[in-house]
This record gives C-alpha cells, sequence and structure tokens, in this order.
C-alpha cells in the first residue's frame, strides 16, 4: 500500500506503482505519522459525502476489490489505524466506527488519503468534530464473514466447544484440546459443521470437542489447514471437489512439479503495457473462477503468506531447487508462514482480492522472496514436467 494511502475505488487500468514494490517486504501497511499537533477533524456531513462519492453511501459495501465500507479502506490501512477493535473488516463495522477510524486516518495522513473524494466533498484538517457513537455494536454476520484475529479458548481437556480461528486445523485442535480419537474424532462429531472437506474450517465455526466419534470411515489423511480469508463461494466445499484434489495431489508423484491450477494460461509473461509497475507483466495469469483449488507446484516452505498489497491474499513458497513461486489474488488461505509443503498440495483458493480485474490466479517464479526477481514461469513448469 502507497506510504499516503489509497481509498480511491479501484482503478483496473491503473497500479500505484508504490503499492508494488513494498509488497516484497510482506503487506503494505500505511501507518500513522506520529505528531504533536492538534488532532484534526471533519463534520458528519463532510464524511458523509466522501462515503457518497467513494461508495455511493454503501457502508457496508464489499465488491472483492480489496476496499471495505462506505470509505474504502484498505486493510492494511483498517489494521493501523487501530478499527480491528470494532471489527476485523471496515465493511462489518458501523458507519460511526467507521468514521472514528477515519479521523484518526486524516489525523495521520491528510485529505490526501481520499485523493478524489475528498476534493469533491471538501474534506479538509481542522473541521468540526463529528458527532458519531463508535462504542456501539457491529451488524451481525454470518458465519463466513467472522474473521477473528483471537479467541479466548477454556483449557485443553476441560473445554466442550471451541470457536475456530485464523490459522487452525482440525489436527492442531484435536492434539491442544486434547480431543478423543485425535483429529477423526473431531471431523466425526462435527461433520455438519465442517462439511465434506475436513481442510476447509472457517474462522467462527463453533466445534464440539466431547462429542461422541462416530465409527464410519472417514478420510485417510488429516487435514492440513484451514483458510484465513474465503468468499461465499469458496466457504463450502463438494465431495467431487475434494476427492479431485485429493486425485491430483497422488498424480504429483510421478513428476517433479504440477500445474498450480488446472486451466489454459491467460495474460502471458512479460507482456508490455503501463498497467505493470516493471512496465511488463511479471508473472503468468490462469483466468480460473473464485474459489478454485490453489496448488503448490512443488515441494517446499511457506515464506509469505497474507495480504500482499496490490497482489491481493497471496502465498510465497521457496523450493528445494532455490526457487520462489507466488499465488496472488486468493480469495481464501490454507496455509500459514514456515509451513512445509508438498508437490500438489492445495494452499489456498482462487479470487479476485487485490488490484484485479477479476477471477483469476496470478502466478510468478522468482529467484528471490520479493517482487522483481521474476523469471518465466511457463518455462520453469515445463522444465518439471508439466504440459500446459
Amino acid at each position: 500500500m502507497a506510504a499516503r494511502g489509497r481509498h480511491r475505488r479501484y482503478q483496473p487500468n491503473r497500479i500505484n506503482r508504490a503499492s508494488l514494490t513494498v509488497t516484497a517486504g510482506g503487506a503494505g501497511m500505511a501507518l500513522p505519522l506520529i505528531g504533536t499537533g492538534t488532532a484534526q477533524a471533519a463534520d458528519l456531513d463532510t464524511w458523509n459525502k466522501v462515503a457518497a462519492c467513494e461508495s455511493t453511501s454503501r457502508w457496508h459495501v464489499n465488491t472483492g476489490n480489496g476496499y471495505y465500507g462506505g470509505l474504502q479502506f484498505a486493510q492494511a490501512t483498517w489494521e493501523a489505524y487501530g478499527g480491528t477493535r470494532y471489527a476485523a473488516r471496515a465493511d462489518l463495522a458501523t458507519k460511526d466506527q467507521q468514521i472514528a477510524v477515519a479521523e484518526k486516518v486524516l489525523d495521520g495522513q491528510g485529505p490526501g488519503a481520499w485523493p478524489v473524494c475528498s476534493v469533491r466533498a471538501g474534506l479538509t484538517r481542522g473541521g468540526d468534530t463529528p458527532g458519531i457513537h463508535p462504542a456501539g455494536t457491529t451488524k451481525k454476520t454470518s458465519v463466513q464473514d467472522v474473521q477473528p484475529q483471537t479467541t479466548p479458548q477454556s483449557r485443553a481437556g476441560t473445554a466442550e466447544m471451541y470457536t475456530v480461528v485464523r490459522g487452525d486445523t482440525l489436527s492442531g485442535i484435536a492434539e491442544s484440546q486434547k480431543v478423543r480419537g485425535g483429529w477423526r474424532g473431531l471431523y466425526a462429531a462435527n461433520r455438519k459443521t465442517v462439511g465434506a472437506d475436513p481442510d476447509l474450517i472457517l474462522p467462527g465455526q463453533r466445534l464440539a470437542l466431547r462429542g461422541k466419534a462416530a465409527t464410519t470411515t472417514g478420510p485417510t489423511s488429516a487435514p492440513k489447514s484451514s483458510p484465513q480469508k474465503t468468499s461465499s463461494s469458496s466457504s463450502s466445499s463438494s465431495p467431487e471437489k475434494a476427492s479431485s484434489d485429493r486425485d491430483e495431489q497422488a498424480e504429483a508423484g510421478s513428476r517433479s512439479l504440477v500445474a498450480p491450477v488446472s486451466s489454459p494460461t491467460g495474460t502471458p509473461y512479460r507482456k508490455a503495457g503501463s498497467s505493470w509497475s516493471k512496465g511488463y507483466h511479471t508473472g503468468v495469469d490462469f483466468p480460473v473462477p473464485t474459489g478454485t483449488s490453489v496448488k503448490s507446484v512443488g515441494a517446499g516452505q511457506v515464506v509469505s503468506a497474507g495480504w500482499g498489497g496490490s497482489f491481493g491474499y497471496q502465498v510465497v513458497i521457496r523450493h528445494t531447487d532455490g526457487r520462489y513461486t507466488q499465488y496472488a489474488h486468493l480469495s481464501a488461505i490454507s496455509v500459514k508462514d514456515g509451513q512445509s509443503v508438498g508437490a500438489g498440495q492445495r494452499i489456498g483458493r482462487s479470487g479476485s482480492t487485490g488490484n484485479s480485474t477479476g477471477p483469476h490466479l496470478h502466478f510468478e517464479v522468482r529467484t528471490g522472496p520479493g517482487f522483481g526477481a521474476d523469471i518465466d514461469p511457463v518455462a520453469y513448469l515445463r522444465a518439471g514436467g508439466v504440459r500446459i
């Protein structure tokens, strides 16, 4: 994210150059500017005008473009200015809570944080304090929308219920909570809640820890992890999709690399254009629907899993040959930093987060972990036996 913040609606043909370069170190976060001056403010009418310009006054809007709520906060800005004290994302917070965070952004970054709409709305520093009450409760959301950062849990061995948080796995929960029958017993007791795919558990789900384990035959391999973020189209998984994922992973053993998704390529590597920070496309795109399983092309270790600025939600993996692969614009992430993965293992689901013109997977191969070290991804895959 650029140092001055970008809260305007996403323009698909204009990619902020700074927002791409900061992703080399992870999520680009605009931090508050610390000073000793008097706090700045704007009145409620002005904020209403900004919201009308940014989102047509839709205070709970989430279009999947990486900006949330009536004032179109980037997630990194929402977190940096204390928004998570109210809700995990701006669109899940009340209007008053969004304005309270916007006041802090205005104080730290100035009206330029909304470069177009601040001018149209007459937003300046030094206005009247808005009459807001941010301490109120947030709107109710479905289980799929809940993204808690932490949830207090009872001590292992005594709790009856467990609330899933980001990064949890069935096997990890079963071990820490000493669930009888291990992850299989936990899955059997909560199959209706989890669904057909034990790899896919969602933050906010409530799992029974002491339910009687079923004796029916279940999956034979331990689940890997749960997604950090997910969209409505990837919140559940059919038995056919789960079976397909396992078949493709088994097939990976016959060659050194596998394709990240089953799809023809779209925008090719090194296509020139002013839309890209380096003057050309640094990866290759695979046009696939949101929720498509994305697999690691080879064995390796996750070096980054989370928000990547213009790349949206991304995963970067270091492989045994010293190369790095990047999987960007994801709607769900199924791995954590430092986790070891195998060729063909699902690491997330495709989406359209960040600066994206539509659902697809942006795939890169690099000589280093950060942006700017790209090499031809199609040639790399073909050298590993992948037919594209």
